[in-house]
């Protein structure tokens, strides 16, 4: 691989030392490429591992870490997505769906795993009763130290439907997925299934033949010609997608007991020795050119303020005070202009909650429907109530766990496409105020890529509230059963309709209400960014002309000497601009660069 980076620390360090007495709109510039230094040594790599209920996907963590850190069983466990991230001692946080977080620094590995077991097991917290969000476990681990960030996901395809939607729900938040299939049995349909919505979300896939100390030595090779014959041909996989055959079970035994040789028989060191390689090149590769992109359009943005003031310096008083006065007059109309694209943004959100309200009523009817229709046929088949009942219960849980994904899907679509006509309009008024600065002053301006005039945040639409399954089993009446039979069976059918109308409503809502909160939290920091960087862009022109009228006014024997740092500063910017420049051309030519780009500002 070709390495096109370079000392980009170093670089964003010379354009924050270059900048002598900045305005302090300058310094604010200066603090976020600050802030994109601090992120090369702070950034951290999501990877996930995925797959089908017990295949063995926390054994391979456990291994990965070199420490049982994870509960495991013999029946599906994993019940919670759990976050393993690196520090120097072990705790927990345990985040809820209310948002209150609970903190534990358990004192031995035995002790957290206990701990865990309360949270993120099926059985110690079963349909996740205790409405537990998210787990996040620090320790410390060699792998950890290359900036991962590990996460356990409940396996798909069990009877816990709820665990299927978790990992689902969990793949936007990826970086990288190790996908663990076993080698017995052989890959399911179900899996093959899960591998697509892999794909759809997951830029990065490393496939682990797991449990190949089920099968005869001289078995492994045709299993693991027939996996991957299974994944392309079925699956959509790359060819080239990487397929690591071990077994996580003694490799895990082999590294608690620093047994170098069992660790290596295991084949547990070949997957190891890869993920370290794509940790220090490729992760490092991808976070260096987003950073080099954000910084790009800083520096821009400071270039126009340091030749803002160096043509101040240069013009006359007065001259420059009636070119000022010209361009307060022009930042009344970019207000107006701004308040426009507030009202133009405010109506898309508002309509967007209106549609998912509309949305939520359709899947009510239609979950009323479905199940009501299900009472019908259990009642036709001579089902009692409490068999009625477990049938309607597995319905609802398999109506909205598909229900979940579809609005996460379409919500996400929707709001990513009108935030794209309103980011374009973003990118021309922050360039027409920075142009009719540039113009006003006769300075040569050359717009930023539109990708880098305005950054559009968007955060992956979780749905962490609980949803309600079971059917409260309301006991008939009394004297039900003296009842004539079709009286009886009427009454029984009321009581369900009952609670199959309550259990509709408190799902939907859950639903509804959990999305449109991350709806609302998408649109009103979009606003708050639109605000601040069109301000940031008023503030700094303006406060270049300002700072350099004050020098001339106060400074007056002083100006050459500023003009001739400004000069210098204006050079030093000049070329690490082109070295920022000359680094994406670079990185778009290599073969990774080529890859789909992903939405402007939507990145890293």
């Amino acid at each position: 691989m070709h390495d096109h980076t370079c000392d980009l620390p170093r670089i964003l360090t010379d354009a924050v030392a270059c900048v002598a007495s900045p305005s302090a709109s300058q310094a604010k510039i200066l603090t976020r490429l600050d802030s994109l230094r601090e992120r090369l040594t702070t950034e951290r790599f999501q990877l996930a591992v995925l797959g089908q209920f017990k295949r063995g996907k926390t054994t391979v963590l456990n291994a990965l870490l070199g420490q049982s850190v994870l509960p495991i069983g013999v029946v599906p466990v994993t019940a919670i997505p759990t976050f393993l991230e690196p520090a120097a001692t072990s705790r927990i946080r345990v985040t809820y769906a209310s948002g209150k977080v609970e903190a534990f620094e358990p004192k031995s590995t035995e002790a957290l795993r206990e701990t865990l077991t309360t949270f993120v097991t099926e059985e110690a917290n079963p349909r996740n009763v205790l409405n537990v969000a998210r787990v996040d476990v620090f320790l410390p681990a060699e792998l950890l130290e290359y900036g991962v960030v590990l996460i356990d996901t409940p396996g798909v395809g069990s009877t816990h439907r709820h665990q299927t939607a978790a990992a689902d729900a969990i793949l936007p938040e990826c970086d990288a997925a190790l996908l663990v299939v076993s080698a017995d049995p052989p890959i399911t349909e179900i899996e093959i299934e899960y591998l697509a919505r892999i794909r759809q979300t997951v830029a990065r896939l490393i496939i682990v033949l797991n449990k190949i100390d089920m099968i005869e030595p001289h078995e492994r090779e045709k299993a693991a010609t027939f996996l991957r014959k299974a994944l392309v041909d079925h699956g959509g996989l790359d060819p080239a997608t990487p397929i690591f055959s071990l077994s996580a079970r003694d490799a895990l035994r082999a590294a608690e007991s620093a047994d170098a040789n069992g660790f290596a028989a295991s084949g547990f060191a070949e997957l190891e020795k890869h993920l370290i390689q794509f940790l220090a090149t490729e992760k490092r590769e991808k976070l260096n050119a987003a950073v080099a992109r954000k910084a790009a359009a800083l520096i821009a943005q400071l270039e126009l303020a340091t030749e803002i003031v160096l043509k101040s310096l240069r013009l006359p008083v007065e001259d420059l005070e009636q070119r000022m006065a010209t361009f307060d007059e022009a930042a009344k109309r970019f207000e107006v202009e701004r308040q426009n694209a507030n009202d133009f943004l405010a109506g898309d959100r508002l309509r967007a909650l209106q549609k998912l309200d509309a949305e939520a009523e359709q899947l009510r009817a239609e979950a009323r429907a479905i199940l009501e229709r299900g009472l019908d046929q259990a009642l036709a088949a001579g089902k009692n109530s409490d068999d009625a009942r477990k049938l309607l219960t597995a319905t609802v849980v398999t109506f909205f766990d598909d229900a979940l994904r579809k609005v996460i899907r379409k919500v996400g679509a929707r709001i990513e496409e009108v935030l794209r006509v309103h980011q374009r309009r973003a990118d021309e008024l922050i360039t027409l105020v920075r142009q009719t600065a540039a113009n006003l002053l006769e300075i040569p301006f050359h717009a930023p890529e539109s990708s880098e005039a305005f950054e559009a945040k968007r955060e992956p639409f979780w749905v962490t509230a609980a949803r309600t399954a079971e059917l409260n089993p309301i006991p008939p009446g009394a004297f039900d059963r003296f009842l004539p039979a079709p009286m009886h069976k009427r009454r029984m059918r009321q009581r369900l309709l009952e609670e199959i109308d309550a259990v509709v409503i408190r799902n939907m809502e859950n639903l509804r209400w959990a999305t449109r909160q991350n709806l609302e939290d998408t649109f009103r920091r979009f606003g708050a960014e639109l605000d601040e960087r069109l301000a940031m862009s008023l503030a700094a022109t303006r406060g270049a002309m300002q700072k350099a009228l004050e020098q001339r006014k106060q400074h007056s024997e002083q100006v050459d000497p500023e003009i001739a740092t400004k000069h210098k500063a204006l050079s030093r910017l000049a070329e690490i601009a082109e070295t920022l420049t000359h680094q994406d051309k670079a990185r778009l030519q290599s073969p990774a660069g080529l890859q789909k780009a992903p939405l402007p500002g939507l990145e890293e």
